[in-house]
């Protein structure tokens, strides 16, 4: 949400800071695959399917921003 709208504001799709977007507004339908290696996961949930690990959410977390950053300014029309 942070990087949608600071590239929203930044590349003038939002006109204005009240245009900001919400955690709901970006969160539905996006799914992001990320392959890491950690010594001694810890997984929540019977499923396993996300990593619970604080220390690595901070890491992942700063390099999708990152990269995701990145890629919308690589790639304006697909962010439009």
């Amino acid at each position: 949400t942070r990087v949608l709208n600071s590239y929203g504001l930044s590349s003038k799709i939002m006109k204005e800071e009240k245009d900001r977007l919400s955690g709901e507004d970006t969160r539905e339908g996006m799914t992001a695959i990320i392959s890491i290696k950690h010594g001694d996961p810890q997984f929540e949930g019977q499923t396993k399917t996300k990593l619970g690990n604080s220390e690595v959410r901070q890491v992942v977390d700063k390099l999708f921003s990152e990269h995701f950053e990145r890629f919308l300014y690589e790639n304006p029309q697909v962010a439009r």
